[in-house]
């Protein structure tokens, strides 16, 4: 008696399995482009909570700076210091739109004319919005 499979078999598995992965595949990028897009948003809230906190902190005022490159966070002062500096969201593909790029945060943790700005992150069909609010705080929509 011989073991294995017979070359009908392997095709008609390959066949069903090559089906539900077409069937399947759609799917499963816009799972994976939205997770990226949750990632990348969800890293920029922590930067500017960072950010926050230092200007609490030290009681001085924060510059935050949203670019596709990278996240920076200064020290404003007589002489500014950055003392947070992460990359941007295009490491991972995805594309970043500000309405404002740069946010002041006051010592108090208050944004300085920060209201209202809106950050969109897009990958491909996937977007996630932040917004801030009046008294400093970030908000996903």
């Amino acid at each position: 008696m011989r073991r294995g499979f017979s070359l009908l078999e392997l095709v008609v598995v390959l066949g069903v399995t090559g089906t539900l992965l077409a069937l399947s595949g759609p799917r499963l990028v816009r799972r994976w482009e939205s997770a990226v897009v949750r990632q990348a948003s969800g890293e920029a809230i922590s930067f500017y909570h960072t950010g926050r906190y230092a200007a609490i902190l030290r009681a001085t005022r924060v510059r935050l700076e949203f670019g596709p490159d990278t996240l920076k966070a200064v020290y404003e002062g007589l002489t500014d210091s950055t003392f947070l500096k992460r990359p941007g969201p295009s490491r991972l593909g995805v594309a970043l739109t500000a309405s404002r790029p740069v946010i002041e945060i006051a010592p108090n943790g208050l944004g300085w004319g920060a209201a209202n700005t809106t950050l969109i992150f897009r990958r491909g069909t996937a977007a996630d919005t932040l917004t801030t609010s009046r008294l400093g705080r970030l908000r996903r929509r």
